[in-house]
């Protein structure tokens, strides 16, 4: 009968357990503090155009991606974005594993086909040139290209000349608006975040102006004012071509987090230094929670 030496007994006893695999609890701002800010910068012509083409629409690169009617080619771009524009050379290079998490692909399909998604939700970025793929060794880069979709290099706006953009808050995904909001909610966001406080876009604008039909910009805007994102003031303006000689006239603002002033003050705070969450081994016997 073999015995086991009493060091031996200790060292099994004191061997440390294998971290379970990290949630998106705690992947994601951990991955969002490594870009160093607090939120994202988005130039305008990811929304629409500097003028109008042929048709007079100027819809630019977000009404291609919404053609295909999956939200996750919206959800995927701002994460990578978010991820890869803070520095040069403009990449973000992790696990597909960690994407997958990221998008929640895994909650509610097997690893494979998880995985299968988000590689196909890469792809539709590629073709929109949003992005360029580059596999090293395990690990797949995503370079970022210009939002316009021209298939230029990506290049960090810091000044007027850079192009006009706006930024989106990391509360966006702190806080789960990414899985609160609707496609539609999501799309008007992007807008309001790109115009000034009290703006006014008639409904029937939206089509011409950004490719958003109507019915998608009434949803977006009556769901971002009943979670408190945007504030909404009515006016009623005399119009003789009103069949009653009044028109209603509505303006919108951004507020809290998502307003303009927040904002710009906090993408000029300084983020605290980047603290790494830190797995501590345990005793086996003590069910290895850290």
């Amino acid at each position: 009968m073999t015995t086991t030496a009493p060091s031996q007994q200790v060292a099994e006893k004191r061997r440390p357990t294998v971290p379970p695999v990290a949630s998106r609890d705690l992947l994601l701002p951990d991955m969002l503090a490594r870009t160093g800010r607090h939120g994202v910068p988005i130039r305008r012509r990811f929304l629409q155009t500097d003028g109008a083409g042929a048709d007079g629409s100027r819809a630019a690169t977000l009404a291609k991606m919404l053609r295909g009617r999956d939200g996750s080619t919206l959800d995927a771009y701002l994460l990578i974005h978010a991820m890869a524009s803070a520095s040069e050379p403009y990449r973000a290079a992790y696990f597909s594993s960690s994407w997958v998490r990221l998008m929640r692909f895994d909650q509610d399909a097997a690893p494979a086909a998880a995985s299968s998604r988000w590689s196909k939700t890469a792809t539709r970025l590629e073709k929109l040139k949003l992005i360029e793929r580059k596999r090293v060794g395990n690990v797949q880069e995503y370079h970022l290209l210009d939002e316009a979709g021209n298939g230029d290099p990506y290049k960090r706006p810091t000044k007027l000349a850079d192009g006009r953009w706006f930024s989106l808050p990391y509360e966006y995904w702190l806080d789960g608006w990414d899985a609160k909001l609707s496609t539609a909610e999501k799309v008007m966001l992007l807008i309001a975040l790109d115009q000034p406080d009290g703006f006014q876009i008639p409904y029937d604008r939206f089509s011409k102006w950004y490719g958003v039909s109507e019915s998608t910009a009434k949803r977006g805007l009556t769901g971002l004012a009943r979670r408190g994102i945007i504030d909404v003031h009515t006016d009623w303006h005399i119009n003789g071509r009103s069949e009653f000689g009044w028109v209603e006239v509505r303006s919108y603002t951004t507020v809290g987090i998502w307003s303009k002033s927040e904002r710009d003050a906090l993408m000029k705070t300084k983020p605290k230094r980047h603290t790494p969450i830190v797995f501590v081994p345990v005793n086996a016997e003590e069910g290895g929670i850290p």
